[in-house]
């Protein structure tokens, strides 16, 4: 395992991440690094943005799952402090994280100023 990985493992832990949320992670960051051929670390903010743009048009991928690659990669970035993050880099799906999951639980939630975005 290499210590890349190994951190990025044990800031998951520290984060109090759910397991099911660090094997997605794992396996997002992973697919991204093997696309490119290149460790994680290596690559800058246009080939996240490239890559985003490969999950959507040749993968075929919903907003909710190319959010997850987003949120992992982001993730992956802040654990690092050589790059910076901004939510110009992708600012990802707004109606995938509020709307969308509300058909799938049929309900809506309740609107308040706290709702988050």
């Amino acid at each position: 395992m290499t210590p890349l990985r190994q951190r990025f493992i044990e800031d998951m832990l520290l984060r109090g991440l759910a397991p099911t949320t660090q094997r997605s992670y794992l396996h997002y960051v992973a697919d991204y690094a093997k696309y490119y051929n290149t460790s994680p670390e290596k690559l800058d903010l246009e080939a996240v943005r490239q890559y985003e743009l490969h999950l959507l048009n040749e993968r075929k991928l919903s907003p909710e799952s190319v959010n997850t690659f987003i949120s992992s990669v982001q993730f992956s970035i802040l654990t690092r402090v050589d790059t910076p993050w901004t939510s110009s880099v992708s600012p990802g799906f707004a109606w995938a994280r509020s709307f969308r999951s509300c058909w799938t639980r049929k309900k809506w939630p309740a609107f308040s100023t706290t709702f988050p975005v």
